[in-house]
């Protein structure tokens, strides 16, 4: 058989740096069954709306597997490829972290053959072979490494993606990923086949030049961590590395002096607000002042800590994150904040919390921020009667303000004229002073530009100024967009 595997774009059609690893992974035991395989990953390589659809008739697959991020079912370009492989009579399999929450209302959709909730590494022929709809695999026996050498336009990979491990042992009150990886932690083995896995990407993909270890919780284990990043630095890799996803209590210096090793410039730390109210109902399982003492040993080992906040979670209201927002501000610099708005992933408490509240109904979708930062402040998914839409818009503004955010000049245009309308030009202006906005604009911009993930246009500065953050990591990180 051929089977192809789909994942829609941003919508905006700005481009991702990582490719879908879960895909990746379908594709290799798809290929392991000895069946042909071919991944149109459209938010990895972005294309025209109907290309996708234009494949189904130039490659005639005898199934299309399609991932799908929650708001990314209500797209209509996903349901005119729904539409249009039914009318072609290709049975169509549905997967990927929107089935986890919602798979009892896809079931509803008789154009989808089977729902696939779970991890699929070696589960092909499983899939296949089963005569249930809904197929609950739930978490993988085995890691299986991903096959993106049949992904369309594979050549343009810049970033490799890794697992080193799956899950989290926590059940933070809002987190999409134990549901998706689940409350228990799991190490890759770090043998052979993890090793040549890496080794392949110089032979595979050339235009590589960093790998992102994008683990749930990197740190699950630390001696696990440190071991892969011990063996990393023996086999001198020349990539650069990104971490994603460290908690705050599951570090040490010995671990810090490791990332200081091996080139990490950043390290992103989930806090999600700095309100003791707020932050009680996230049921993170460890303390606000943990976390306060890990950004600083961040910092003194050279690396600038990246703060995760979030605007909105249950508990949350004007008052409270102003308190957050003051928590942020008494960090010292260097350090770089991102301001998010809360969306409720259906599954978890949060979102349970949300649904009895009545602010939603239950079978909402929310919708995703794509990373772009060139419509800074966004509109919040939905208001309650503690916290509004506009006034959750006016706190994510303010917040990036204050932070001295350098990613508003993208907005100027609309970030000066709310600042009127709420009078707050004395914050714009010292924000206008005081954000690192030269090097921003003449050092991160063009790389962002030519990736597709930035409008190309001029940004105007009033005046050049130099910098009162003496962070240096802005040029991989301001932007990120994984």
């Amino acid at each position: 058989m051929k089977v192809m595997l789909w994942k829609h774009g941003i919508d905006d059609g700005s481009t991702g740096e990582l490719p879908h690893t879960g895909l990746g992974i379908l594709a290799r035991s798809i290929k392991e069954s000895g069946h042909d395989v071919f991944m149109a990953d459209h938010h990895f390589n972005p294309t025209r709306d109907d290309t996708a659809i234009k494949l189904l008739d130039e490659e005639r697959p005898d199934i299309l597997c399609i991932s799908m991020v929650s708001q990314e079912w209500l797209f209509p370009a996903v349901q005119d490829m729904l539409d249009a492989a039914n009318k072609r009579e290709i049975p169509i399999w549905i997967g990927g972290p929107h089935t986890h929450g919602y798979w009892d209302i896809l079931k509803k959709d008789n154009r989808v053959t089977k729902i696939i909730v779970g991890e699929a590494d070696g589960a092909f022929e499983r899939i296949l072979n089963s005569e249930e709809r809904v197929i609950q695999l739930g978490r993988a026996d085995t890691f299986q490494s991903p096959d993106f050498t049949c992904m369309i336009d594979h050549h343009k990979m810049i970033t490799y993606p890794i697992f080193t491990s799956r899950g989290c042992t926590h059940n933070c009150s809002f987190c999409v990923g134990t549901r998706t990886h689940g409350n228990k932690w799991r190490a890759r083995t770090l043998d052979d086949s993890f090793w040549e896995e890496i080794d392949r990407i110089e032979v595979n993909f050339p235009g590589v030049d960093r790998i992102a270890v994008i683990d749930d919780a990197f740190t699950g284990n630390i001696d696990h961590a440190k071991a892969f990043l011990k063996e990393y630095i023996s086999r001198s890799y020349p990539y650069k590395l990104s971490i994603f996803n460290v908690r705050a209590d599951q570090t040490d210096r010995e671990f810090l002096e490791l990332l200081k090793l091996v080139g990490i410039e950043t390290l992103c730390i989930g806090i999600e607000s700095g309100d003791p109210e707020v932050f009680k109902l996230v049921s993170k399982g460890e303390s606000i002042e943990t976390i306060r003492n890990t950004i600083s040993r961040i910092q003194d080992a050279g690396i600038t800590p990246w703060l995760n906040m979030v605007i909105g979670l249950p508990g949350d209201s004007p008052e409270n994150h102003d308190r957050s927002l003051d928590w942020v501000l008494s960090i010292p610099q260097p350090r770089i904040v991102q301001w998010l708005h809360f969306a409720p992933y259906r599954g978890t408490w949060a979102y349970d919390y949300f649904v009895k509240l009545g602010v939603i109904k239950d079978g909402f979708i929310p919708w995703l921020q794509s990373g772009r930062y060139d419509d800074l402040p966004e509109s919040a998914c939905f208001g309650t009667d503690s916290f509004s839409l506009e006034e959750k818009m006016l706190a994510q503004l303010k917040s990036y303000l204050k932070c001295y955010c350098p990613i508003l000049i993208l907005s100027d245009e609309k970030v000066k004229r709310i600042c009127k309308e709420q009078n707050w030009e004395a914050l714009y202006e010292d924000w206008k002073k005081n954000a690192p906005l030269e090097r921003f604009v003449n050092n991160t911009l063009p790389t962002k530009i030519s990736k597709g993930q930035v409008p190309d246009r001029s940004y105007e500065l009033v005046e050049p100024v130099e910098s009162t953050d003496s962070s240096h990591e802005l040029e991989e990180a301001i932007l990120c967009t994984n």
